[in-house]
């Protein structure tokens, strides 16, 4: 049983729209408004962890056979439950998933009030989004077909017509760059978008949908989820690029803070009035379309995790109930919280992808994953001890000046040479059995 061209487009198209949430859309404009002249320098390094992270880990979970717990497993099996829920909980009902519903609400909803009491409209756009949500959840077979089939075209639509207008008549002139180091400040953001973590996740939403349709050949499944996300990878490369020239070319006409007034801002000056309708639909599909995704990918883990004792759809509608209650919290404090918590899990999960598509090259021996997450592991946690202290009001002198001593610190990849040289040690240490 093979698909057809159509389908595998339809599944690359679906997996597109689950990336494509939130943080796709509002971060980039930000991101090209302060690079300035350094725009493609830092278009470069958000389209490295925004796009290449999640095409490497759909890569690598589809070639493993399973899910970030499948990889984890080469670890440590309670390594594996630990950094999955971790993953699992910031891609859903912690911080992601809320996240979809009030970056709606703020860009979609919000331009529209008047006088209207923000925090009651605000509960009522988020008990309307996650019922709608769970709509699509609950049907679960269905899922990819209704997503790739109606709304990423609708998506897609509205978004050319804002970067083509947007490209054509920019607002202002691009300025001097803000960032000492655009590459590396691009690298960082991308961090925002949680793609790299969704990706060893949606991996398993995409194979059960290719198995529902009668395929049952491993080597099949990985083959059509890895052209699924070489599909996703080219669409939101071409969306990032597209945003980012916009926001870059806005120069001094915008003046506020928020990434989502932002992009409600350069929307409204490109179309006019009718820009308020655009962006609102634009936003709420996008950002449906990832929660989608989200909670599904939910109730299908923590289902499994629990051996099936607590169902799917239980879990699906307890994710949609406390991502309505943290939703209300509003888009600007999920996007604070978010940071120290990415910032400590994305590096253990860039490792665990790169063991992945290295695997055949060290034989897939345990110590080498042993070792090198253990290493990345330390150096997350130290980071988050130390920026969790500053923020507390006191400083562990001691542990930052460790931290700064680390090749590229100042760049965010002071873990990436403990995590090589662990590695590199584990493959010298000898063992008949511990493989996989």
């Amino acid at each position: 049983m093979h698909l057809t061209k159509k389908e595998i487009f339809i599944t690359g198209l679906a997996l597109l729209a689950m990336f494509l949430g939130a943080g796709n859309l509002i971060f980039p404009p930000v991101l090209g408004l302060k690079a300035g002249e350094s725009l493609w320098l830092a278009i470069l390094g958000f389209i490295v962890t925004g796009v290449g992270l999640p095409l490497l880990g759909v890569t690598a979970v589809a070639k493993a056979g399973g899910d970030l717990q499948y990889l984890a497993n080469r670890v440590h099996p309670l390594f594996s439950k630990i950094i999955t829920t971790i993953v699992v909980l910031s891609i859903g009902p912690l911080l992601a998933i809320p996240r979809t519903a009030a970056t709606t609400f703020e860009v979609g909803v919000a331009p529209f009030l008047q006088d209207t009491n923000s925090q009651l409209a605000l509960a009522v756009t988020t008990v309307v989004y996650f019922a709608i949500t769970l709509g699509f959840v609950l049907r679960p077979s269905k899922i990819v077909d209704n997503i790739g089939k109606f709304l990423t075209p609708f998506i897609i639509i509205f978004l050319a017509i804002i970067i083509f207008k947007g490209v054509l008549t920019p607002l202002g002139t691009v300025n001097a760059s803000e960032y000492t180091s655009p590459f590396s400040q691009g690298f960082l953001e991308g961090y925002n978008t949680m793609d790299a973590l969704a990706s060893v996740i949606f991996g398993l939403v995409i194979a059960n949908s290719i198995k529902a349709k009668g395929v049952t050949d491993n080597g099949e499944i990985a083959k059509v989820t890895i052209i699924a996300g070489i599909i996703a990878a080219i669409g939101l490369s071409s969306v990032y690029v597209g945003l980012a020239y916009i926001g870059a070319t806005t120069g001094t006409t915008f003046t506020g803070g928020n990434p989502g007034q932002m992009l409600s801002y350069i929307i409204e000056a490109i179309l006019g009035p009718a820009g308020k309708i655009v962006i609102a639909i634009t936003m709420a599909l996008a950002c449906l379309t990832t929660s989608i995704g989200l909670v599904a990918t939910c109730g299908s883990f923590f289902s499994r995790l629990t051996n099936n004792r607590v169902s799917y759809n239980t879990v699906c509608i307890l994710t949609a109930l406390i991502s309505t209650v943290l939703a209300n919290m509003g888009l600007a404090t999920i996007l604070e919280v978010s940071v120290p918590l990415l910032i400590t899990v994305y590096p253990v999960i860039i490792v665990l992808i790169l063991l992945a598509l290295f695997h055949d090259l060290y034989k897939g021996k345990r110590a080498v994953y042993i070792a090198a997450i253990s290493g990345t592991v330390i150096i997350s946690l130290t980071t988050l001890v130390t920026s969790t202290s500053r923020t507390l009001g006191f400083e562990l002198t001691a542990l930052e000046q460790l931290l700064y001593k680390l090749p590229l610190h100042k760049q965010g990849l002071d873990w990436l040479l403990p995590a090589v040289l662990l590695a590199l040690v584990g493959m010298l240490y000898k063992s008949k059995t511990e493989t996989f």
